[in-house]
């Protein structure tokens, strides 16, 4: 139902539709009774829409993994935005199928954003019975770069600080991801 909103909203949205998974490095913490931490994986998936030259606009879903033992239990879910410092890569063209007035941006765009949503943790209790799990709002600034490498394919890396600011317990995340997105136009 949002993603429709958003594009009713923007028709033009739907040239910059993208789709974005990726793998980086982050550690969680969450804390209630107890504190447990989570990491060395985190795992991004994302779904944005190109809003403006300069703006994007998606939803996230940040999750951190654990080797040993395997576990996946704390998860920030929600929109984000980010703005571009010169221009949103543009896929690559070539010079003669260019219209005289375009103009294409070929190079790295790095940005700056701001996500925001639901965080919540799904940890066992310890021996005690006592439990680190954690919900609320969170908020996650993050700078990184973008790069179309192809006319689909582009590579994105960023750094993502993820934290709930309202609810019960509190979950916090530091992450470096490397991502792959697919532009459909």
């Amino acid at each position: 139902m949002s993603v429709l909103l958003l594009i009713g909203f923007n028709p033009q949205a739907q040239a910059g539709f993208r789709l974005a998974g990726g793998l980086g490095l982050g550690s969680t913490t969450t804390s209630n009774e107890i504190s447990e931490d989570e990491g060395p994986l985190t795992t991004l998936i994302t779904v944005d829409f190109v809003y403006h030259s300069k703006l994007l606009m998606g939803f996230e879903h940040l999750r951190s993994l654990s080797m040993s033992p395997m576990a996946t239990s704390n998860s920030f879910s929600g929109l984000f935005f980010q703005w571009y410092l010169n221009a949103i890569p543009t896929p690559y063209v070539s010079a003669e199928k260019l219209d005289p007035n375009e103009i294409v941006f070929r190079d790295v765009g790095f940005f700056y954003g701001m996500g925001m949503g639901i965080g919540q943790s799904n940890n066992l209790p310890d021996e005690n019975g006592k439990t680190s799990n954690a919900a609320g709002f969170y908020i996650s600034p993050r700078v990184g770069a973008d790069l179309q490498l192809t006319d689909k394919l582009g590579a994105r890396g960023e750094f993502i600080m993820a934290m709930t600011t309202i609810g019960t317990g509190n979950i916090t995340s530091m992450s470096l991801v490397g991502s792959l997105f697919w532009c459909f136009k």
